[in-house]
């Protein structure tokens, strides 16, 4: 016996003992141990619980931690609940199977497991109250499957007793009377078995409100019959006809194969738990043509198909409610209406009474919401439930939950073709699929135009999707629209969901997190999150990694021709501002992390919150994440004739451009920047634009282009009397006259550079001249000198923990130190420097130092190694598109 402590741990054990196998949730264990009214600190509390029933099991990996909750990992046979399930299922199936003795044996077996009340101390917890229900029925179904199998093979006699005192515990459970009866009549007591339908009846009437189903009604006209048939004939046997109203299923049903894989094999490990499983996805992508393709492949295992359109997402009516679907499911099983009651929680009980020595699979199609399926869910192990909702039904128990993305590339290519024919099909199919965005519904709409219109070929139907002013208008065929199916689900959300929806239509990038969409919508962040994943729930929205949302892009283009119509254009002018405002404050706040001596801007107040970056890191890891986001936003403000806008945040992209090895990017960052700067007529900004071009064409190889505009810089910032952009622009004319390999040019640039940075006391820059003048001086030979340099340059970069500038400085090093052949001391500074390139997540300068280590172990010697840094640096070069740079590292490895 484990001492675990007080009841709230045993409740928990007993939570996770009841859910072995499968998530439980951490909000459900708050609410099982504390209810409602649970105290601040309860999650962490559970979290503590967990580790002392870790320490108390001993069992490593008992209790797995799982990003919803945690899981007790239990074999099936050491839980007695799911042992008496199993054997209840065994007995079951040899009850069928016409081997009654066999049947008695698994029953009995399973029944002798029960030592009380199932959860009997717990059934305060309502979760723990639930599943002790379920048991009960369960235990009380395979007593009655004992006693069919018992009669089956010949008993009555003994059975009268204990059928009597079954009756009066469970009045309402018309099988047991009806076994009542048979047994009195087998044991020659036939008045007694006509008294007892007379109390049957009495109390299903006034109790219930109900009167004797049909076999009850017919075992008492047997016994008035004196009916040979009562001693021999087992009481389960269904007499009603097979019901089946499940649709045709699809002819040209394409993919899924993984998913028709999962759903069997749930079927297959769920028993003889109930087996429900619901199927979720956005609008158009297949749910329901799966759920009945699955059924009519399951058929053959169920005896009735019932299915029910729940319209939870209809233009023309409202979802069916709980009460009328069960009436519909009760009638379509033969119950008679006046046996159906009227009390939701008696209707939902005779539910599933009825199902209870069935086998059905029943489909419950389009459901709008947990709470509208919930009653309609069996408690009993033969039937198998199918469900399809746009929604996430993540509230509904005991269910698996598959989600539906668009198909894959191939399968969507095989649904094309068979529905247009495979003789309409060529090359272009995958370029259409694609424009469809890989939607079933989509893909059939357009593959159905295309059989409907033996003139057009796939490449004129690519050629109408790619040129379309509206593609979602090419979507629509007969009385079926993607638009139409997406304006359903835009039309039951809640009037704050539908707000975001549309204004996130406007949102210029290509996917986005919440504190953008709190900027957008101008809410607050836990706002923002909730109805982030509101959308997601419904299908609206994907979330492809943690905290990062998209659309698909037929939904997105729904989105903003929603926004068009629905938002009045000042409301959507307003929010696209707060956006973009937001990218610029978070971009510039992230620069001046990057890199602290560049030189500064000041950006004007906005109406947002900025992304919180408490450091450099976070500032990489945010424009990583938005670096598409940004440049949207670039793009949105030329557009909107925010010029400001424009090259600021050009300048809040240079660092991290430069980092990445972004060059293209940035050049196309400041070629628009500095159209805005001229329409501006703001000399100071021209000249910070052409510095920054120079810049980048430089190691494009474009030196004509970058000497052109570093001259034009020049002579801008000494007409505003810039000292510091005259500083600037003679220092990256040095470097690209370094691409040049001219250094007679570069010293004399730099020694400019180097004067003014030093006449406005800016340390940190003339530090950075200092060691670009030792790394020249030593490519001319001058080594001695360059060293003294660079060794003044690392002191000075030391002392203000200038961390960029001792990267840069320890470069020059190494370069001296290889060039004097000293190149154990060369590697030495260039491993240093290295370091601080990863420190500073510049990948652009650790391609160039990681060849700088190439060349210094090639003349060591150390080929392989030579080899490794190379192909490191080359990587890193191809992979920010500079190729020319790659290139010429290529050829020193030939």
């Amino acid at each position: 016996m484990l001492d675990l402590g007080g009841p709230r741990i045993r409740t928990l054990l007993a939570l996770l003992t009841a859910n072995a196998g499968r998530v439980t949730s951490v909000g459900t264990m708050v609410e099982a141990l504390w209810g409602p009214q649970s105290p601040p600190d309860a999650q962490r509390t559970v979290r503590s619980y967990i580790s002392r029933l870790r320490r108390a099991l001993t069992v490593d990996r008992l209790i797995v931690t799982h990003p919803a909750g945690y899981v007790l990992r239990l074999e099936p046979y050491v839980v007695d609940a799911r042992r008496f399930e199993r054997l209840v299922e065994t007995g079951r199936d040899a009850l069928c199977a016409g081997r009654p003795a066999d049947a008695a044996e698994q029953l009995s077996l399973a029944l002798t497991l029960w030592r009380g009340e199932a959860y009997g101390e717990f059934t305060a917890t309502p979760a723990l109250r639930a599943e002790a229900a379920r048991l009960e029925g369960l235990r009380l179904g395979a007593v009655e499957d004992r006693v069919d199998a018992d009669l089956a093979t010949g008993a009555g006699v003994s059975l009268v007793e204990e059928l009597t005192g079954l009756t009066d515990r469970h009045p309402g459970r018309e099988r047991l009377w009806g076994q009542l009866m048979t047994a009195l009549y087998r044991a020659g007591r036939q008045a007694e078995a006509l008294d007892a339908y007379l109390r049957a009846r009495t109390l299903l009437v006034d109790r219930f409100g109900l009167d004797p189903s049909p076999r009850l009604s017919e075992i008492h006209q047997q016994v008035l019959d004196n009916d040979a048939q009562l001693f021999g004939v087992p009481l389960a046997a269904p007499s009603e006809p097979a019901r089946d109203d499940l649709p045709g299923d699809v002819a040209d049903f394409a993919g899924r194969e993984a998913e028709l894989i999962l759903l069997e094999a749930a079927r297959a490990t769920g028993r003889p738990a109930v087996v429900i499983q619901a199927i979720d996805g956005m609008a158009g992508v297949g749910k329901t043509t799966l759920v009945v393709h699955a059924a009519h492949r399951f058929a053959a295992d169920y005896h009735d198909r019932l299915f029910i359109d729940l319209h939870g997402h209809a233009s023309n009516q409202p979802p069916v409610t709980a009460m009328a679907a069960l009436d519909a499911l009760l009638r379509a099983l033969g119950v008679p209406p006046d046996r159906i009651p009227q009390d939701p929680d008696a209707r939902a009980a005779l539910w599933r009474a009825e199902l209870a020595t069935r086998s059905v699979l029943v489909v419950l199609d389009n459901a709008a919401d947990a709470a509208q399926v919930r009653p309609l869910l069996p408690g009993t192990s033969r039937s198998l439930t199918l469900i399809t909702s746009r929604r996430r039904l993540v509230d509904l128990d005991a269910t698996q939950v598959v989600s539906l993305d668009v198909l894959p590339e191939a399968d969507a290519v095989a649904l094309f073709t068979s529905v247009a024919g495979g003789d309409r099909a060529d090359c272009p199919v995958h370029e259409v699929v694609a424009l469809c965005g890989h939607l079933p519904l989509a893909i059939r709409i357009a593959a159905a135009r295309l059989r409907a219109r033996p003139a057009w070929t796939v490449g004129y139907l690519a050629e109408r999707l790619r040129q379309a002013h509206s593609p979602l208008t090419e979507f629509a065929a007969g009385d079926r629209s993607v638009a139409a199916a997406f304006a359903l689900s835009y039309e039951h959300l809640g009037a704050p969901q539908r707000r975001v929806f549309r204004l996130l239509g406007v949102h210029p990038g290509p996917d986005f997190d919440a504190y953008a969409t709190a900027a957008l919508a101008g809410v607050d962040l836990p706002e923002a999150e909730r109805l982030l994943e509101s959308l997601v729930d419904d299908h609206l929205l994907q979330e492809p990694a943690p905290g990062r949302y998209r659309f698909h892009d037929l939904v997105r283009q729904h989105a903003h021709a929603v926004a068009l119509t629905d938002e009045p254009e000042p409301l959507r002018h307003k929010a696209l501002r707060r956006v973009v405002d937001y990218y610029l404050h978070t971009a510039h706040n992230g620069s001046r992390l990057l890199d602290q001596q560049h030189p500064p801007i000041t950006v004007d107040p906005a109406d947002c919150v900025p992304h919180p970056l408490p450091d450099s890191a976070a500032a990489m890891a945010w424009f990583d994440a938005n670096h598409r986001c940004v440049l949207a936003a670039r793009t949105a403000a030329e557009d909107a004739g925010w010029d400001t806008v424009v090259w600021q945040l050009a300048w809040s992209l240079d660092n991290f451009h430069y980092r990445r090895g972004h060059l293209h990017d940035n050049i196309a960052s400041w070629q628009v920047g500095l159209v805005a700067a001229e329409r501006l007529g703001d000399l100071a900004v021209q000249a910070r634009a052409h510095r920054r071009l120079g810049l980048v064409y430089a190691p494009l190889g474009r030196d004509a282009e970058a000497l052109l505009h570093l001259r034009r810089s020049l002579v801008l910032a000494e007409q505003v009397g810039d000292t510091l952009g005259r500083a600037g622009a003679h220092l990256v004319l040095a470097l690209a006259l370094t691409w040049q390999q001219d250094d007679h040019g570069v010293l004399a640039h730099l020694t400019r550079a180097r004067d003014l940075y030093h006449r406005i006391g800016n340390t940190q820059w003339e530090v950075r001249a200092l060691s670009m003048m030792g790394a020249s001086y030593t490519r001319l030979g001058h080594h001695a000198r360059a060293r003294r340099f660079c060794e003044s340059a690392l002191t000075l970069c030391l002392r203000h923990n200038d961390v960029y500038g001792q990267a840069d400085t320890l470069d020059s090093l190494g370069a001296i130190a290889a060039n004097t052949g000293d190149h154990h001391q060369a590697l030495h500074h260039y491993g240093r420097a290295l370091a601080l390139w990863r420190d500073l997540d510049n990948t652009y300068r650790q391609a160039g130092t990681l060849a700088a280590l190439g060349d210094t172990h090639r003349d060591l010697g150390e080929r392989e190694q030579a080899r490794q840094c190379w192909q490191e640096a080359i990587d890193l070069y191809r992979r920010q598109n500079l190729h020319l740079a790659a290139d010429r590292i290529a050829q020193r490895s030939q």
